[in-house]
């Protein structure tokens, strides 16, 4: 199983798609989505949250793990958390920001 969430301005958004297993060895599967290419997930992967989003662009955030169909409830909790982790850590560079622009504004002042 996918499970992918993504917040886009207001909205949170999770989804949980279906995988078929093509190939596993001992390293990987080989899986294939409904509507997308084979893919190849490494055994230590699986069950490992990944931020999907680059950057912080027109409000949207986005984040998804490969797990097996027991843990999907799981991952959506860590992919929630990260997700949190993500926006705080935006806030806190916000914040910096905005002391530099108060400190600027005080010297142009001055």
């Amino acid at each position: 199983m996918k499970v992918s969430a993504a917040i886009e301005k207001d909205e949170f958004d999770v989804k949980v798609s279906h995988w078929r297993l093509l190939l596993e060895t001992n390293r990987y599967y080989e899986i294939k989505g409904e509507d997308g290419p084979v893919k190849r997930i490494y055994k230590e992967k699986l069950n490992t949250v990944v931020d999907e989003s680059k950057s912080y662009t027109a409000g949207q955030l986005s984040c998804s793990a490969f797990c097996i169909e027991d843990r999907i409830n799981e991952m959506q909790i860590e992919i929630l958390h990260k997700l949190q982790l993500k926006i705080n850590d935006y806030m806190n560079q916000l914040h910096l920001n905005q002391k530099a622009i108060e400190r600027q504004t005080i010297v142009q002042k001055s």
